[in-house]
């Protein structure tokens, strides 16, 4: 019997709404807790418990909601991206999105990836957070390196905020933007009294398909960890 086909756009929003939503609430909960603010790694392992929480309590015998996988290497999926087992790019947390409907081998699992970047005041003349967010961050997803967000319409950006006012924060985000990603649309923050802020950009890559991609970012405000 032929698959019924449904229109994986429809597939995928569903996809990427959930997991918005996973990591907005798992990040509130890392708010509320202790927190090590050193380093990036560290605080997305202390995410991962929030995550696996979030996940749980939204699944039922009816629906599974998978954890997001933290540090998985991307996958080929042809033999066109093979590398001779070098290529190890590891987004911080991976959400596999499983189309059983499509006819097309390479829609069958598409990547939600999600990269992560502490903001805030440099930790060094050569380390600097808000420059990184941007060159090791933003700029991945659109990256003949490093493609995260191939065959995806939409992907994540998540900041943890860890000194440094808002305001300032993303001025400098978007300075540096303009230097290295100058087609970049500028994030324009709505920030209040919430711990997570939330913004879009829609981006037109040139490295990477599909060319139309939504870059959606998260930033928690972990100052007072």
């Amino acid at each position: 019997m032929a698959r019924r086909l449904l229109p994986v756009s429809k597939l995928w929003k569903r996809h990427e709404v959930l997991y918005v939503e996973v990591f907005s609430i798992a990040l509130t909960l890392l708010v509320e807790k202790d927190c090590p603010l050193d380093d990036e790694d560290k605080i997305s392992e202390r995410l991962c418990p929030h995550l696996k929480k979030v996940c749980f309590e939204k699944s039922n015998r009816n629906r599974y909601i998978p954890t997001p996988q933290w540090e998985g290497v991307i996958q080929p999926v042809n033999d066109d991206e093979l590398r001779g087992g070098k290529s190890k790019k590891r987004p911080d947390f991976t959400c596999l999105f499983n189309n059983s409907h499509t006819s097309n081998q390479e829609e069958f699992e598409i990547a939600l990836h999600i990269e992560c970047k502490r903001l805030g005041m440099p930790t060094s003349k050569t380390w600097v957070l808000n420059k990184n967010y941007v060159t090791e961050g933003i700029k991945r997803f659109d990256s003949s390196s490093h493609e995260y967000g191939k065959r995806a319409s939409s992907g994540l950006m998540i900041g943890y905020v860890i000194n440094m006012e808002l305001e300032q924060i993303v001025s400098e985000v978007n300075k540096f933007q303009k230097k290295e990603l100058p087609h970049n649309p500028t994030l324009l923050f709505q920030f209040n009294s919430l711990p997570v802020f939330k913004e879009t950009q829609m981006l037109k890559r040139k490295n990477v398909n599909p060319k139309s991609f939504q870059l959606i970012h998260l930033w928690a405000d972990l100052r007072n960890c």
